[in-house]
């Protein structure tokens, strides 16, 4: 059995010949953490392959973001800060030295969107039909050289086009995403904007949803009309600890009507499976789109009070992806095991479901925890009795030896300029 077809056997609730070899993925920040606990430079380079993980196929290049961009300007550089306009019109400040890789704090001050009016120019550089959203471009790519960690850049792939026949034949599930109705609507407006849009000014929030759903189709319709995606991912964010960033009632009235397009278009399309990404608690948001405008949801992170089994017991044939806590995993073996067994109990139990680490790992995980991750969840994966298998241990003894183990409390004293005790 394929990769392709082992995931569309999970997302139908089928079993498949063995679980997936996904484990979740390293902030760069972790990698540096681990590079001092034994990881080799051609382990990090060649991670993928080292852990053994499956892969994804990437449907190309889509991108949704400004053009023309605004242009890049710098207002003050004072004390390591930096207050500038980047390339989406928006104010910020932002750490000129950034002292942790992959972490970088910034601050917005102000965004573009504050009315009607300003929305119709912004729309000017949304051209769902703009070339430069297929093709690479490095002048566009360049455009963000002052962005820290070059969040919302402009990323120079290769165009789907080129990847027609790649995608039709590989062995691994084609994935594609794109912002979601939520998610740009705050790029443009800013979160705390959004919230008081909502109530003062329903009009523009409608519009600017309304606009950027036909956005997303138009964009969307040749390439998905040349390449069947198996997962096509709406990234939202758009949930806090203990509930969603918008009222059940907001999302009905705002998001739900235009969801539905969105996905009688995605599934028009052959797209298997449908999947809000959103961070935060994610039981209002299913009980609004689920199962008549999303088919999943992703990362499932268990500090929001997120329970896999009991999402998947009250939503019959809901596909998840995440739920193993990544507290768990910063502990001793035994707590990162009894993690591990929990969710991997509950995706043999109900299906549907693939344990994979709730969100990016983070520096505070140890090297040796993780790989003893990967090596329970390969053993049960391969159907390895949850009870009694224990790994051999083949990872860690590739690795060197340990130089320094992450201190958050260092981490923290040098991102903020303190000085060590």
């Amino acid at each position: 059995m394929t990769g392709r077809e082992r995931y569309r056997r999970i997302i139908r609730h089928l079993e498949p010949d063995r679980m997936p070899y996904y484990f979740g993925w390293p902030r760069a920040a972790t990698f540096e953490a681990w590079l001092k606990q034994g990881l080799s430079e051609r382990q990090r380079q060649r991670w993928g392959e080292f852990i053994g993980a499956d892969g994804w196929t990437s449907l190309g290049m889509l991108y949704d973001g400004p053009i023309p961009p605004f242009e890049e300007q710098v207002l003050e550089e004072k004390d390591n800060k930096r207050v500038w306009v980047d390339h989406w019109g928006v104010k910020r400040v932002d750490a000129i030295r950034q002292p942790t890789a992959g972490f970088a704090p910034r601050r917005y001050l102000e965004f573009p969107v504050k009315a009607l009016e300003d929305f119709e120019e912004m729309k000017g550089r949304f051209d769902p039909h703009s070339p430069e959203r297929f093709q690479p471009s490095q002048q566009e790519a360049a455009r963000t050289r002052l962005n820290p960690d070059e969040y919302r850049r402009y990323h120079a792939g290769q165009c789907w086009r080129d990847r027609i026949q790649t995608c039709k034949e590989s062995p691994w599930p084609v994935r594609a995403n794109i912002a979601g109705l939520f998610w740009r609507c705050r790029d443009w407006t800013g979160l705390e904007n959004l919230a008081l849009m909502f109530r003062l000014q329903p009009d523009l929030v409608h519009e600017m949803m309304e606009f950027w759903t036909r956005f997303i189709i138009e964009m969307l319709d040749e390439p998905l009309g040349r390449i069947q995606v198996d997962e096509f991912i709406l990234n939202e964010d758009m949930a806090y600890k203990t509930a969603s960033m918008v009222s059940p009632a907001d999302m009905r009235r705002f998001m739900l009507p235009r969801y539905r397009r969105l996905y009688a278009f995605l599934k028009g399309k052959g797209v298997e499976c449908v999947v809000m990404d959103t961070d935060g608690h994610n039981g209002q948001i299913l009980d609004v789109f689920y199962p008549e405008a999303i088919d999943g949801v992703v990362p499932m992170e268990i500090a929001a009070g997120n329970e896999p089994a009991a999402y998947l017991s009250g939503h019959p044939g809901l596909y998840i992806c995440g739920g193993i806590d990544k507290r768990e995993l910063r502990l001793d073996r035994g707590r990162v095991r009894a993690e591990v067994v929990r969710r991997c109990r509950t995706a043999r139990q109900w299906g549907g479901y693939i344990p994979t680490v709730d969100h990016g790992v983070p520096p505070d995980v140890p090297l040796r925890n993780f790989l003893y991750m990967v090596e329970l969840m390969r053993g049960f994966a391969d159907g390895e009795p949850l009870d009694t298998y224990e790994p051999p241990g083949d990872l860690e003894a590739q690795l060197g030896d340990i130089e320094e183990m992450f201190d958050a409390d260092k981490a923290i004293r040098q991102a903020y300029g303190r000085p060590q005790p």
